[in-house]
């Protein structure tokens, strides 16, 4: 089996159009994050708006957001075409958080205070994003919990997994000045096998597989591939690279250990 084939991270992919959209016809795994603008749009596609959250509402450029300003349980889906923002039944919405183009929560989940959702979002059924957590181009299957002092950027995490208090998974590499002042993202290459594989990428955090458990303080790198089952102990950096279903990470010699 290929270690970076979806079956070493994803045995319960949610149904629904979008997620046969984001994981069809990949070459590469980290293929996915470039589909999931594209997934969302289309999920879009032919819907009206309803509902409505106790939010303030600034539809104009550059920042379109809803920025939410009581606590509030939907007891029906909230669509805004305008914005492509789309919240099922049952979830729970604190006061200040910040919702932008792009998003969908489905049924059943948590959006705790302080919670910033940049867009480009799809969290599935009885997830949770939790008090000052940001998340940006990324999707959480279900029951995903990022419960506190969370960021997650470019990565699609798994089922059932849970990322411990404090816990940064990262998508860009360090930068030289010239680069930051030109502002020039190099493109980010995986070594796996002995070989450096372009990934034509520049910003890529992590496929982190259903059922890990990172602890508080984590911090995933950029390109870290990490199978189902996995758990990676508190306050360890992860490298970035291939690790197997099952790993046990306490330390960063076993992270070595366990590359692939």
């Amino acid at each position: 089996m290929d270690p970076l084939g979806l079956a070493n991270f994803f045995d319960k992919v949610p149904e629904g159009p979008f997620f046969k959209a984001l994981l069809s016809d990949l070459t590469h795994p980290w293929e996915a994050v470039l589909k999931i603008g594209p997934a969302l749009e289309a999920h879009f596609a032919g819907r009206h708006s309803q509902g409505s959250l106790r939010a303030n509402h600034r539809s104009e450029s550059p920042e379109p957001a809803y920025y939410q300003q009581s606590t509030q349980f939907l007891t029906e889906d909230l669509v805004d075409q305008e914005l492509m923002i789309h919240i099922g039944a049952g979830t729970l919405i604190e006061a200040g958080v910040t919702l932008k183009p792009k998003t969908v929560i489905e049924s059943g989940c948590q959006l705790r205070e302080g919670a910033y959702i940049r867009g480009n979002f799809y969290a599935a059924q009885g997830s949770v994003i939790g008090h000052t957590t940001e998340v940006k181009n990324s999707v959480f299957f279900n029951h995903v919990e990022a419960g506190h002092f969370t960021y997650v950027g470019d990565s699609l995490i798994g089922a059932n997994s849970n990322l411990g208090a404090g816990t940064k998974v990262s998508n860009l590499e360090f930068r030289t000045t010239v680069q930051k002042q030109e502002e020039i993202f190099p493109e980010l290459f995986l070594n796996y096998q002995g070989q450096r594989i372009a990934t034509g990428l520049q910003k890529f955090g992590a496929i982190l597989g259903e059922g890990t458990e990172i602890g508080c303080n984590g911090v995933i790198n950029p390109l870290v591939f990490l199978g189902k089952g996995s758990w990676v102990l508190p306050c360890l950096s992860l490298p970035k690279g291939v690790y197997p279903p099952a790993s046990r990470i306490y330390s960063l010699s076993a992270a070595k250990a366990a590359r692939l």
